[in-house]
């Protein structure tokens, strides 16, 4: 992965968007924001086998069923 600066960014856009098709490019943005540049053809992928995966898990009944009163207690809500 690589790591560049805003500034560096701006300055050459397309150079790391060009390596981004290759590697990560990890962007810091002050001290405390990191932002990562990666082709969406790859998140896309990701969230596909995610899905695939789920539906395989819901097929052999590895699920667990919540009821909303448990998601509410779970985010505080209750």
């Amino acid at each position: 992965m690589i790591a560049i600066s805003t500034t560096e960014l701006r300055r050459n856009l397309r150079k790391y968007l060009n390596i981004a098709n290759k590697e990560p490019v990890s962007i810091q943005c002050g001290k405390s924001e990191t932002y990562e540049i990666i082709p969406a053809r790859k998140i896309s992928d990701n969230v596909v086998e995610h899905l695939q995966l789920s539906l395989q898990q819901v097929e052999e009944g590895k699920t667990t069923v919540l009821k909303k009163s448990d998601i509410n207690n779970f985010l505080g809500l209750e």
